[in-house]
C-alpha cells in the first residue's frame, strides 16, 4: 500500500508541476508578439523597456514554481512544508488569473494547486527512496 502512495505523491507532483510549466511556456509563448506590439506603439520610452520585463516575469515565475514542485520529490520530512507553501502561491496565483478575467488560466492553476494539495496528503505516508 506504502508504494501505491508513493507512485500517486509522485504522479501529482508531476502532473502539478508540468501543468505549471505548460503554462509557463504558453504564457512565454506571446513575449516576442507583445515586445514587438509595445516597440511599435507610441507608447513612452520607460514603458517599451518595462513591458516585455514585465510580460516575461510570470512566465519565470510559473517555472519557478514548478521547480518547486520536483524538489518535493526529493525531500522526505519537508516536503509537507514546500507543497503548503507551494499550493498557497499557486491559489494566489490563480486568483491574480480570475482577478484579470482569465478563466482557463485561473482553472489550469487551480487543477495545478489541487494536485499539490492532494499530494500533499498522501506525502505523509508515502516512503520517498
Amino acid at each position: 500500500m506504502k508504494r501505491k502512495k508513493t507512485s500517486v505523491y509522485r504522479g501529482l507532483c508531476l502532473a502539478g508541476s508540468f501543468l505549471l510549466l505548460l503554462m509557463a511556456v504558453f504564457h512565454g509563448s506571446g513575449f516576442w508578439y507583445v515586445s514587438d506590439t509595445i516597440m511599435k506603439s507610441n507608447a513612452d520610452g520607460f514603458l517599451k523597456e518595462i513591458v516585455p520585463v514585465l510580460f516575461a516575469h510570470p512566465s519565470v515565475h510559473l517555472a519557478g514554481l514548478a521547480a518547486f514542485g520536483i524538489l518535493a520529490l526529493f525531500l522526505q520530512t519537508d516536503a509537507k512544508r514546500v507543497l503548503l507553501l507551494l499550493s498557497a502561491l499557486v491559489v494566489l496565483d490563480a486568483l491574480l488569473a480570475f482577478y484579470l478575467g482569465g478563466t482557463l488560466p485561473g482553472m489550469s492553476l487551480l487543477l495545478g494547486a489541487l494536485c499539490f494539495i492532494v499530494a500533499n496528503y498522501f506525502s505523509q505516508q508515502a516512503t520517498i527512496d
